[in-house]
């Protein structure tokens, strides 16, 4: 990165052509204007205000050598947004994308139709917390008592998921409880049959398109997240689907969903899969882009 020297004792209008030099240098290097404005402003947000020039040119060149070597800007940063919350992510967890974020607008929409005062919603494979979140958060204004279980395999995505739960405000916080296992195997026999709504967002990339994802997904993001087994029908990346489906009847309450995000390949095989397993009524939605992107199923 070339040298940008920085203000010493001068006044607000030298200090704005320094940051404007730092930016068109830092752009330069990425080949993006809008990611060096993302990682300046980052620094800036975190009050990243050593004491010298060098420490903070050195701190921007290690943020700048990570993105330039391929790491994905959220994980440079350690967070990103998903719909209203920041959340903390790191290569523990998948990056939090605009598809689930889709995933929960449909989510909200069936848990506003539970009768209960205290309605009970699952997250299966939680990983940053970004879905549980953001059903306590949105989904509490309407259903102040709501419980939401966020579960995961893997402890260090629940690790994740605890830092960016703990940056809520207690109202919100206590309405969200993490547990390890795989699954439903993580719930408690307590809400089994009392469950208004199950949101998963499984792993189901088959193995064959995984080596053909962009380096950025492959090289970076935690592969147990992305890659799933051929399914019984025999359509990749389908097990983990076929998993869930076929074991949330018997913890939602009858009129409960499931909510799951799906690969637009795998609509018809996800159907079938719920049809087989009881739900009375299925169909799909739709991304904002209008890909096949969830099946939704009521018991």
């Amino acid at each position: 990165m070339a040298a940008v020297e920085a203000p010493g004792q001068s006044g607000p209008a030298d200090r704005v052509a320094y940051r404007d030099a730092l930016l068109a240098s830092t752009a330069d290097r990425l080949g993006s204007v809008r990611e060096a404005r993302w990682i300046l402003e980052h620094m800036e947000a975190e009050g990243a205000e050593p004491g010298s020039a060098v420490e903070r040119t050195e701190q921007l060149e290690s943020l700048v050598a990570r993105r330039v070597a391929g790491e994905p800007l959220q994980y440079v940063l350690g967070r990103w947004s998903f719909r209203a919350l920041e959340l903390t992510v790191d290569p523990r967890v998948l990056i939090p994308r605009p598809e689930t974020e889709q995933v929960v607008e449909v989510a909200l929409a069936e848990l506003s139709r539970a009768d209960a005062g205290s309605p009970v919603a699952v997250d299966l494979g939680t990983g940053s917390g970004a879905i549980a979140l953001a059903l306590a958060t949105e989904g509490g204004r309407r259903f102040p008592r709501l419980e939401v279980w966020a579960t995961d395999a893997s402890a260090d995505a629940l690790a994740v998921a605890a830092q960016n739960l703990a940056r809520l405000d207690s109202d919100d916080s206590s309405r969200v409880q993490l547990a390890e296992g795989g699954w439903f195997g993580a719930l408690p026999d307590a809400v089994k049959g009392r469950v208004d709504l199950i949101v998963a967002n499984p792993p189901y990339v088959s193995e064959a398109e995984y080596a053909d994802l962009d380096p950025g997904v492959r090289d970076w993001e935690p592969r147990e997240a992305l890659v799933a087994p051929t399914g019984a029908g025999g359509v990749g990346g389908m097990a983990d689907i076929e998993t869930i489906v076929a074991g949330a009847p018997r913890w939602l309450r009858p009129g409960g969903a499931l909510v799951v995000e799906i690969a637009p390949g795998q609509a018809y095989a996800s159907i079938d899969a719920a049809r087989r397993a009881g739900f009375r009524q299925v169909t799909t939605e739709r991304d904002l882009a209008g890909r096949v992107r969830m099946l939704v199923a009521r018991r």
